[in-house]
């Protein structure tokens, strides 16, 4: 191609470079996808791809009463996603502490839940390493 046999080696690896640099691009920017968080998200996206369903959780709760809750709790990434169902123990955990601590007076009004779901993002967010606990649903609360 070239004369020097030193220019056509340099040519060469200009374009491996050049190659691997456009190839290390594409792997990071994949990367970065699935960690950015996701902005206005669908409703498909929030069902399929953000949300974790903690189960049915029964516990007692002071004053000799008990409490069964479900929540599902949406994360502002798929990582986060994968990571809290991994985390499900921990999250449970959570769950039980902050409810345990609570008297069927706190948990009867509006109030009362959206401070329970507040507790329990801010303990969640805690642990949490991939992403954030955007929004706590309560789907099913029962106190007997």
């Amino acid at each position: 191609m070239f004369k020097s046999r030193w220019m056509n080696i340099l040519f060469l690896m200009m374009g491996l470079l050049i190659i691997g640099s456009v190839i290390a691009f594409f792997v990071i920017d994949s990367l970065a996808k699935d960690k950015a968080d996701v902005r206005n998200p669908n409703i498909d996206q929030i069902v399929n791809d953000l949300t974790v369903s903690t189960g049915e959780i029964t516990t007692n709760i002071k004053g000799n009463h008990f409490i069964k809750v479900d929540f599902n709790i949406q994360v502002s990434n798929k990582s986060a996603k994968d990571e809290l169902s991994k985390r499900s123990f921990q999250v449970k955990n959570a769950v039980i502490y902050v409810v345990s601590a609570m008297t069927p007076g706190d948990l009867q009004d509006q109030n009362g839940i959206a401070n329970l779901e507040i507790l329990i993002k801010n303990r969640v967010n805690g642990f949490l390493e991939s992403g954030h606990v955007t929004h706590v649903y309560t789907t099913e609360k029962i106190v007997q």
